[in-house]
């Protein structure tokens, strides 16, 4: 059984509904230039098809700073000597990091005024990345604990601080084929 809610709360949660109700959002003016990342094709190495340097690479296209912010090397990619995309529905093996203040903010959500803690770096209007996620080229099945932990060490003195965090996305690599 659910606990009773109680007057303080639901007050509480009354005025962050009304606060949010009454938020209109700012309409973005023609012309307002948007932030894209510039992307660069890469050539990447799927490490469920074979291991190696002779295994088949694939076309993809990653975002530079994620791309410089990890490094070409430290992911295994090359440039763009792939002829096709990966197949579809397929996803590459990926690194995320989050780069963090050393003191986190306490900041209000525009819309229904609820505390939040910011812990990403610069303001919400600076316009500043803090979030990278590149693809990674993993070498063979049985590097891949070895190639991650060394790209998590040579990425965590650029986290920011203790609420930094860089993480792993392990590759769906999808085989298909149609009949005749």
């Amino acid at each position: 059984m659910a606990q009773r809610r109680t007057v303080a709360q639901l007050e509480r949660a009354l005025q962050y509904a009304k606060n949010k109700e009454a938020y209109k959002r700012p309409e973005k003016e023609q012309g307002t230039p948007t932030r894209k990342s510039p992307k660069i094709d890469v050539a990447y190495k799927p490490m469920q098809i074979t291991a190696g340097d002779t295994a088949k690479r694939y076309r993809l296209q990653a975002s530079q700073p994620s791309v410089t912010f990890f490094g070409m090397t430290a992911l295994h990619l090359v440039g763009a000597g792939a002829e096709e995309p990966m197949p579809r529905g397929s996803q590459p093996a990926k690194v995320h990091a989050m780069v963090a203040d050393a003191t986190p903010t306490l900041v209000r959500a525009e819309g229904s005024k609820r505390p939040y803690i910011r812990y990403g770096r610069g303001t919400r209007e600076s316009n500043v990345q803090y979030t990278f996620c590149a693809p990674i080229s993993i070498q063979s099945a049985t590097a891949l604990d070895s190639e991650v932990k060394t790209l998590f060490n040579a990425t965590t003195s650029k986290l920011g601080g203790a609420y930094g965090r860089v993480w792993f996305e392990p590759e769906r690599f999808i085989l298909t084929s149609s009949g005749t």
